[in-house]
């Protein structure tokens, strides 16, 4: 039989591959954090539904290989499932049986859409969350992005009990680049209720960040074109009618 490993894509359904629709479609199970499941409930017909709670990953990810082994199954993320989802994790005990990884648009290429082209030139994400991996060894993958200048896309960064992750990064990132650089608070992106706030790394509010939040740190080849967050890696041979108006967009 078979597991198929989705990513939903950051919101609502015109954000879904095909792909993504047609593994949900045919399942014969489908499995999934609460939220996520309730992101693909258009697609639920006949299909068993199991849905869980955030902290069992592991769980969810046991039971999803343990039902493919005699049944065809779905188990869903939001946004890629390789992209701090449950494709890692499942794949790590999937021996055995046929998976296929359906990729999903992530939250930071969602995010970058709707700002312009921030992340045109080298970037990376990380996300912040010391659950299960140490705050030090966050700090130190953080220090060295930092210095490298290029653009940021930090995941779980900040919950109400989880705080200090995102108060270090805000601490390592200011020792290392300019207070102007822009950064934007995209929260529920791609979904109802989107907020996107443009800010500086000097100027962000850490309470206006939540586990709903995308944080993108803009590059150093980022500047602002009117209303667009632009990275450019050759900016010398862009023609135009005149230069980048660095600040116009953050407001």
């Amino acid at each position: 039989m078979s597991l198929f490993i989705v990513g939903l894509g950051p919101g609502g359904p015109e954000h879904r591959t095909a792909a993504a629709e047609r593994a949900v479609r045919e399942a014969d199970v489908v499995i999934g954090y609460g939220p996520y499941v309730d992101q693909c409930a258009d697609l639920l017909d006949e299909q068993e539904v199991v849905r869980g709670t955030m902290g069992e990953e592991l769980e969810r990810a046991r039971e999803a290989v343990e039902r493919a082994r005699s049944g065809r199954v779905a188990l869903v993320s939001s946004g890629d499932a390789g992209v701090h989802g449950m494709a890692a994790r499942t794949l790590a005990m999937a021996e055995g049986i046929d998976v296929t990884v359906v990729p999903g648009v992530t939250a930071a290429l969602a995010t970058a859409a709707v700002l312009g082209a921030p992340l045109a030139d080298d970037w990376a994400t990380l996300s912040l969350s010391d659950l299960h991996l140490p705050l030090e060894t966050v700090e130190r993958r953080l220090t060295g992005l930092a210095m490298s200048g290029i653009a940021l896309a930090l995941y779980n960064p900040r919950s109400k009990t989880r705080t200090e992750p995102f108060d270090r990064a805000l601490a390592i990132l200011r020792e290392h680049r300019s207070g102007e650089t822009p950064v934007v608070v995209a929260t529920d992106v791609a979904r109802e209720g989107e907020s996107l706030e443009t800010t500086t790394l000097a100027e962000i509010d850490a309470t206006t960040v939540t586990m709903r939040s995308l944080v993108l740190v803009a590059g150093e080849t980022a500047e602002w074109a009117g209303e667009w967050l632009v990275a450019l890696r050759d900016r010398a041979n862009i023609k135009g009618p005149g230069p980048f108006m660095l600040g116009e967009g953050a407001t």
